[in-house]
């Protein structure tokens, strides 16, 4: 019998664990903790982004209504202030991110679990969850346990090889508590075509899915593209069953811009020697192959046809993509323990009395940049307390 059973002990687990305060265990199928959390950043962990409530809000565009209370309890600066009060030093680099100045992951999760006081079983895994009165009974392939208050940490279903294999929809079914539909988030593209040009990149460029832009860096792979700039915008090609993409290659010219600049440049020079002041020499090929152009072909030889290709070309490039991509090579799980049934100042279940969700398997995400550990840990917080 135990006051608060956690499943699951990643970032958002262990916080809620440390926040509560009461006899609690965490189980925890893995061997050891934070087996994701070990992985992120490159191995480096970042594990938040240093901004303001409101501007790191402003970057969550999945459900940030729910989100004001929990980030205003305990938001970045409070992570921060955390991890430095545990002795772990940490350092800001581009666009707010903060890693620890140790360039660990390995001491992010120590400072979690030398904070927490309670116990932890590894290699024990949750097979069922059975509601019986004010109680819930949790049965796993070693033991059976018995508690008044329970807290789903599970992960979603990306990355499986680190636990997290869905199993927030498995004990949601068990308990009756609704879900939406998942699909993954922060994850390249394959084309139905790929290029022959995998490891070409490109700064600052604009992907645009349906409707929406993302702005960033550019990257093709063997497969298709990437970069974060198709990372941000990834989740939309398979939320709204979208098969195109389009990409602006020079957003800082617009169309008429360029073809002034192409007929003020040196009429006798070629094509490409114009391109490669703007793209690497491969690229510059590859643009004037997708377009059928001779690759020595000089400017002053563009019809107004061919010069009305290249210009939009370079201005909205369109490629076919396969939205079929497996959620497991995602960085983050879309979708989840849906939110309209949840007490977002606690996580507590509104149907489900001492059921809580949090981290992951909840309906949230962020972009890569450290807001998702970031949300791990807002929420797990938010639940500790309320625990």
């Amino acid at each position: 019998m135990f006051e608060v059973i956690i499943i699951g002990a990643g970032p958002a687990g262990l916080m809620a664990g440390i926040m509560s305060e009461k006899k609690t265990l965490i189980i925890e199928k893995n061997d050891i903790a934070g087996k994701k959390l070990l992985i992120t950043g490159g191995g480096r962990c970042n594990v938040t982004n240093n901004k303001e409530n409101r501007e790191f809000l402003n970057q969550i565009e999945h459900n940030k209504k729910y989100l004001y209370s929990t980030i205003n309890n305990f938001g970045p600066k409070e992570i921060i202030n955390f991890f430095e009060t545990h002795n772990v030093s940490l350092k800001e680099e581009e666009d707010g991110k903060m890693f620890p100045k140790a360039n660990k992951s390995f001491v992010i999760k120590e400072a979690l679990l030398n904070a927490y006081k309670g116990k932890i079983n590894y290699n024990e895994d949750v097979e069922k969850i059975i509601k019986e009165n004010d109680y819930y009974i949790v049965i796993t392939n070693k033991n059976e346990y018995k508690t008044q208050k329970l807290v789903i940490a599970t992960g979603g279903s990306s990355y499986k090889i680190t636990g997290s294999t869905g199993d927030n929809l498995k004990f949601a079914k068990m308990l009756k508590q609704p879900v939406t539909e998942i699909y993954p988030a922060e994850i390249g593209v394959k084309l139905e075509k790929p290029t022959d040009i995998p490891g070409q990149s490109i700064d600052n460029v604009i992907v645009k899915v349906g409707k929406r832009k993302k702005e960033g860096n550019l990257l093709y792979t063997h497969t298709g593209l990437s970069g974060s700039s198709v990372m941000l915008i990834s989740e939309y090609i398979f939320k709204d069953k979208i098969n195109e993409i389009e990409i602006d290659l020079l957003p800082k010219y617009n169309e008429e811009e360029i073809k002034n600049i192409l007929n003020n440049y040196d009429r006798n020079k070629e094509v490409h020697t114009f391109l490669e002041q703007y793209f690497s020499k491969r690229f510059s090929e590859y643009l004037l192959n997708y377009i059928n152009l001779e690759k020595n072909i000089k400017i002053k030889q563009l019809n107004h046809k061919e010069l009305n290709k290249l210009v939009e070309t370079i201005k909205h490039i369109k490629y076919n993509v396969k939205n079929n991509e497996k959620i497991d090579l995602a960085y983050v799980t879309a979708g989840g323990i849906d939110l309209k049934y949840i007490n977002t100042k606690t996580f507590e279940s509104t149907i489900n009395k001492n059921l809580y969700f949090v981290g992951e398997a909840l309906d949230i995400h962020g972009p890569i940049g450290g807001y998702n550990i970031t949300l791990a840990l807002s929420t797990g917080y938010s639940a500790g307390v309320s625990l």
